[in-house]
């Protein structure tokens, strides 16, 4: 039985030849589209933050179906760089993409910003509802704030779960790939529908 566990999350170790560390990463982005560069503010994204335990490469799964709430971590697999840092790169690259922004800067840019991007993320880890049944699951909180005065222009909080092909690390690492790349759609298309109510908010104001 335990054997039989084991080969589903990885693998029973073979004592008689050298185990490796695989290295995941969230895989390609998808191909930008062009894009007639519609806005006129810029955007800063600024770190994302993250709960200690997701601050490493580990990479995390948690059986559902036991019904514990534990987190564990595979032992032979992580990623090649902590899952914020591997987002932020995806999250930027996606929204520069779009048509509602002038440009689009990291946190440790000097330029000047007219709204900033604040992104919390709570989970990133592969979920287990039976032994051979996984996906992988991203929840955060978007909060965009004006840089001007400091003032939540709006706030979302997104849950992504993507089905895994394979009942292992490999599957775990493709479904939470997939599961970031539309994450960061969704974030940009929430931005452009904020960005828009704020503008008519605005005009509404200055109207007599």
């Amino acid at each position: 039985m335990l054997c039989a566990c084991a080969l589903v999350l990885g693998g029973c170790m073979n004592t008689t030849r050298t185990r490796f560390t695989t290295h995941y990463t969230l895989g390609e982005p998808a191909p930008a589209i062009a894009s007639a560069r519609h806005g006129q503010k810029v955007l800063r994204i600024s770190r994302i933050s993250v709960p200690p335990w997701l601050e490493g490469t580990t990479m995390h799964y948690r059986l559902d179906y036991r019904h514990d709430n534990r987190l564990a971590a595979y032992g032979r697999s992580d990623w090649i760089a902590p899952p914020a840092t591997m987002l932020e790169d995806l999250i930027r690259n996606t929204i520069a993409a779009g048509d509602n922004w002038r440009a689009v800067i990291g946190a440790g840019s000097t330029a000047t910003a007219d709204a900033d991007l604040h992104l919390q993320l709570e989970n990133f880890s592969q979920v287990f509802a039976q032994p051979d049944q996984s996906a992988g699951l991203i929840e955060a909180t978007a909060t965009l704030v004006d840089d001007g005065d400091g003032s939540v222009m709006a706030q979302k909080h997104f849950r992504v779960e993507i089905a895994a092909p394979t009942p292992d690390a490999q599957g775990g690492a493709k479904a939470l790939g997939e599961a970031s790349r539309q994450f960061a759609t969704q974030l940009e298309r929430w931005l452009g529908t904020a960005v828009e109510n704020q503008s008519v908010r605005m005009n509404q104001r200055s109207q007599p």
